[in-house]
């Protein structure tokens, strides 16, 4: 891409790539030649380049970070489309997005019919190469040891009270597919406030809106959160009253919007969100006031002068 870019003219200067891991990130982002830096990756590594400028404030930084995105179910009568929602929210890109949600919550009447068709759908996803037959809905997580990790993750919410719906598992050895995973946490006394970030959905039964909400806001990160189902009024409450930088209705977590800022609060990002705004952050206001000529007086608090014969 950056080649491609190249050939149209842009100097190469302009426009570079660097691949790397932490080391190299650590490196260029300390760079005296950096006047800032617009992250997008973990909360983890936010902090860390935060914390790396917390003594220069002449350096932007701007991020946008991970989240614990959560998705509300609430008096729908389409359950099958709310499913379908709940699925491309929390396993497209095998849920290997910042927007993806992450925590489903529920109305108590709706649960095990909206749970059961998650489930549904979740058990015919297709998983494998992308250049497979039958195409599938999603590919592997992004290494062995993600796996691993995200396997490890779905027992110790099991061991630790929650109920496995749809159990997480790898479908071809030594290779990094994963099935998705379903867990209703809604017994676990303490939720562990995590980016899990793989095809792993946690639901969680409320009784009424005004808890659900407040589950919705009970994570320390605020990227995005979707409402399926509802009125207006109902949707307006949920708009108005969610902590996160992406409010949708009856719309996936991770519905693309292309002329729109994506961010957050909290873990989420720092109040600067990228995409459609990250070009204002690479700039700086500055006020002009601009005469053709100079022309000045001073009217009052002058003693006089002694030479104008006063």
């Amino acid at each position: 891409m950056v080649d491609l870019i190249h050939k149209t003219g842009i100097p190469a200067g302009v426009v570079r790539i660097i691949q790397g891991g932490a080391e190299q990130g650590r490196r260029l982002s300390e760079h005296p030649g950096i006047d800032g830096t617009l992250f997008t990756g973990s909360a983890h590594s936010g902090m860390q380049l935060h914390r790396q400028a917390s003594s220069r404030p002449d350096k932007l930084l701007t991020l946008e970070m991970g989240g614990n995105n959560p998705i509300i179910v609430w008096d729908t009568k389409d359950i099958h489309s709310a499913a379908v929602l709940i699925v491309q929210s929390a396993f497209l890109s095998a849920g290997q997005r910042c927007t993806a949600a992450r925590r489903l919550i529920v109305k108590d009447d709706l649960f095990d019919v909206v749970v059961s068709e998650v489930k549904r759908l979740a058990d015919r996803l297709v998983i494998g190469d992308p250049h497979g037959e039958p195409a599938p809905f999603m590919g592997p997580v992004i290494d062995n040891e993600t796996a691993d990790g995200l396997t490890e993750s779905f027992v110790a919410l099991m061991s630790h009270g929650g109920r496995p719906i749809k159990h997480m598992a790898r479908p071809i050895k030594d290779r990094p597919f994963l099935t998705p995973g379903i867990m209703d946490v809604s017994g676990m006394v303490e939720r562990p406030d995590i980016e899990l970030f793989g095809p792993l959905l946690q639901c969680v039964r409320v009784p009424d809106f005004e808890m659900a909400i407040d589950e919705a806001n009970n994570t320390r990160f605020g990227l995005c959160a979707a409402l399926i189902g509802g009125s207006p009024e109902l949707y307006n409450q949920f708009w108005a009253n969610s902590r996160a930088g992406i409010v949708n209705w009856n719309a996936a977590t991770n519905a693309p919007v292309g002329g729109a800022p994506v961010g957050g609060v909290g873990l989420s990002g720092n109040f600067r969100p990228s995409g459609y705004y990250s070009a204002d952050h690479a700039a700086y206001p500055v006020i002009s006031s601009e005469n053709e000529v100079p022309k000045a007086m001073i009217g009052i608090g002058l003693k006089a002068d002694e030479f104008d014969g006063s």
